[in-house]
């Protein structure tokens, strides 16, 4: 009874201490920070400033910090796997990430969860990787979240990571600005995470900005007032641009239905608030009878029958840009529970 005891009590000082731990180190990334521009290291194709008439393309994609195959299902979705298989299989999924953004060749990348310093992703250096091969295209990286030790599942933790969203362009960026978002005060915000999004400024030929957002909001969080004052903070600031007469795009993982299929008993897929969007801008999707689905659900594997796919990645559009055509490109989800959307626009006179 004695050594059971004295087990006991070393127990609770641990998840004591760990607790501790947790709250202690936990911080919020400051809002507003300036973001740093990293050109191109042989030069973009283009260093001559966008165009009005001319046709560009820009994707969006969600990588899945490189962990997601198609037979992979994740714990927080109901599944059973925590982290990235192996160094190789992120490694392996990134290949066909950069393979795919090699095919489309867009303008202007935004990418969303791509990791450095992240237990769940084998710490592979994501954002090296990305610049090291898309070396004409100027950068910019915003930290979404700094987690902490996460000792979840117990048996086999999620650990730390340090994750964000990354914009290429291939046209130079004056400047960049990254946003927190709000997320839950409660004990949930261990799970949430930081959230956030990045504003990138390009200069025009006529004198006027494309402002160009990145942005991924909440999955998991289960208070609906926290997605709202989400979408209202980053509303706000496109109204800014909008109302100023800039070009304004918006390309992310919205964790919202864009396409009027949503699944409200997720989390993440419930109907996107088009009523409440900025004035002045639409959304721009993939049309789901014609296209692949962008996301789906991780709970089971991609040729189950439960399993949930959906449209939750696209685009937020200024009136003073005409898109031609958007599409998912569709490479059977290889390297990532997303898959990128492709969106061809040009820039009113």
């Amino acid at each position: 009874m004695k050594i059971l005891g004295m087990l006991l009590a070393l127990i609770i000082i641990l998840v004591g201490a760990y607790v501790a731990y947790v709250y202690l180190q936990y911080h919020r990334i400051a809002d507003d920070q300036k973001l740093t521009v990293t050109q191109a290291s042989k030069g973009s194709v283009s260093d001559t400033k966008p165009v009005t008439g001319k046709i560009y393309s820009i994707t969006t994609f969600n990588i899945g910090y490189g962990s997601y195959p198609p037979d992979y299902t994740f714990f927080m979705d109901g599944g059973k796997e925590v982290r990235a298989r192996s160094k190789k299989a992120v490694n392996d999924a990134m290949t066909e990430d950069l393979r795919l953004l090699d095919k489309i060749n867009p303008d202007f990348i935004n990418i969303q969860e791509i990791d450095w310093q992240g237990t769940r992703s084998q710490h592979v250096n994501e954002p090296k990787v990305f610049s090291s091969h898309l070396t004409q295209y100027n950068s910019v990286l915003a930290q979404n979240y700094d987690s902490a030790w996460l000792q979840y599942p117990v048996l086999n933790p999620i650990g730390k990571a340090k994750s964000g969203i990354m914009t290429f362009s291939k046209f130079p960026i004056e400047s960049a600005r990254r946003y927190s978002l709000p997320i839950e005060t409660n004990f949930n915000k261990f799970f949430d995470l930081d959230r956030a999004f990045s504003v990138q400024r390009i200069p025009m030929d006529n004198g006027k900005n494309f402002v160009l957002y990145n942005v991924h909001l909440s999955a998991y969080t289960k208070d609906q007032s926290v997605q709202k004052a989400q979408l209202d903070k980053l509303f706000n600031s496109m109204q800014k641009e909008v109302d100023a007469g800039n070009y304004v795009i918006c390309g992310g993982d919205y964790n919202h239905d864009l396409v009027g299929r949503a699944h409200n008993e997720l989390t993440w897929m419930k109907t996107f608030p088009t009523e409440d969007l900025t004035k002045g801008m639409r959304v721009v999707a993939p049309k789901p009878d014609s296209n692949a689905p962008s996301v789906r659900s991780n709970g089971v594997t991609l040729d189950d029958p439960k399993e949930i796919t959906g449209w939750i990645d696209g685009f937020l559009v200024s009136e003073n840009v005409l898109d031609s055509s958007v599409e998912t490109v569709d490479n059977g989800f290889k390297s990532s529970d997303h898959q990128p959307v492709v969106m061809k626009f040009q820039f009113k006179n």
